[in-house]
């Protein structure tokens, strides 16, 4: 063949690289196409993506709950009496006690200056040495408050008598003050719970005494007892 002889002004082998240009050119055109079309792209370009945004959501927060604290509930007087007790009732004051005590005169030559509303005694059995007493007393308020009043009834105290132990308390919503206190008579140390309680311008003692080894088992009777406590309206 005669390469030098010219088609369309070119030579036969320019004419071979135009037609492997063109031939290069088609093969990008085809492979642009299939990408375009054929994996979703746009001339434009590819739209950017929303991200996945969570709408907020209304929801109701309680406040905490508030627990109201209510005051105690006042026991029943009834519920307060031990089953198989026994009523001790003046006219002024009622109280019970195990049926072993029984209703007493106060022993001789024990006074007191304030008035003896009753006196109740366990008598002691042959291996004690000291009978087993609840006394209550009353007598007019004479101070500005109940703790002044008592002070001045502590100082007056027989030097024998000794307070170990003084607190506030509350006996069926009456303001009382718990005392407890040791003590020798006729040579036997014996020990005495005694609360005394206001009731607007009276004072009430009540005394819960024993001999000292008797005394701490007995104080669970004692702290019932005077739950019992009232004065007759």
């Amino acid at each position: 063949m005669d390469t030098n002889r010219k088609y369309f002004g070119m030579t036969v082998p320019q004419l071979g690289v135009l037609a492997g240009l063109a031939g290069a050119l088609c093969l990008i055109l085809c492979v642009a196409g299939y990408l375009i079309f054929g994996s979703g792209l746009s001339l434009a370009g590819q739209q950017p993506v929303s991200p996945n945004v969570v709408n907020p959501t209304a929801t109701l927060i309680l406040p905490p709950t508030v627990t109201p604290t209510f005051a105690p509930t006042a026991i029943p007087y009834e519920q307060l009496i031990p089953v198989g007790w026994k009523q001790h009732r003046t006219d002024l004051i009622e109280i019970w006690a195990p049926p072993e005590y029984k209703t007493s005169k106060l022993p001789e030559g024990m006074a007191f200056e304030a008035n003896t509303a009753l006196s109740i005694s366990h008598l002691a059995s042959k291996s004690e040495l000291y009978n087993k007493r609840i006394l209550v007393f009353y007598e007019p308020l004479t101070a500005d408050s109940l703790d002044a009043f008592l002070d001045m009834k502590i100082q007056a105290l027989d030097p024998t008598i000794r307070i170990v132990d003084r607190r506030k308390v509350n006996l069926n919503g009456l303001d009382a003050i718990r005392l407890t206190a040791e003590a020798r008579v006729d040579n036997i140390d014996v020990n005495e719970l005694a609360f005394v309680i206001q009731d607007g311008g009276t004072v009430w003692y009540v005394e819960y005494v024993a001999q000292i080894i008797d005394y701490f088992e007995l104080l669970p009777m004692f702290e019932q007892s005077i739950l019992t406590f009232r004065v007759v309206r």
